[in-house]
């Protein structure tokens, strides 16, 4: 297993990776998987997990504000969920954001993503907002790292 960061050879696997993850949790098949342009600036990143030159993880991070970093494109294959390997990119995304002199990580998920939201809760998250669209059921739970992210500890 190998971690390392995106590279435009990619973009295909790692589209076909999110797509089928969010078919698997939304049952719709989205129309066209759009990676965030910061992510690809200096001040963020899009790193993948690789197992014998197949994508199956990722995680983003990019510039939100001055001190804070937006953690995004968290997606794990199926068979990698509870290995370890969100740790792992978790733990690579806050050594950047560190390096980086963001103070504060900041992200948004879904009430149907409940794994997701257990494992940030278990890494120092904690909800702070919900953003509705209209009358629709569907909303986004938006999430903050309380926990100083320039600890070793992270």
């Amino acid at each position: 297993m190998r971690i390392r960061k995106f590279c435009s050879e990619d973009k295909k696997q790692v589209s076909a990776l999110i797509s089928k993850i969010l078919r698997e949790i939304f049952k719709v098949k989205p129309k066209k998987v759009m990676l965030d342009r910061g992510l690809f600036r200096k001040d963020g990143v899009l790193y993948i997990a690789e197992d014998k030159h197949k994508i199956v993880g990722t995680i983003g991070i990019r510039k939100q504000s001055n001190r804070v970093a937006r953690l995004n494109k968290m997606y794990i294959e199926k068979f990698y969920r509870g290995s370890g390997l969100s740790q792992k990119l978790l733990k690579k995304a806050l050594a950047f954001a560190r390096d980086k002199g963001y103070r504060k990580i900041i992200l948004s998920t879904t009430p149907q993503m409940k794994r997701a939201i257990t494992f940030y809760k278990n890494n120092g998250f904690v909800k702070y907002r919900i953003n509705r669209h209209g009358n629709q059921i569907f909303f986004f739970l938006l999430m903050e790292r309380l926990r100083r992210i320039d600890s070793k500890k992270s």
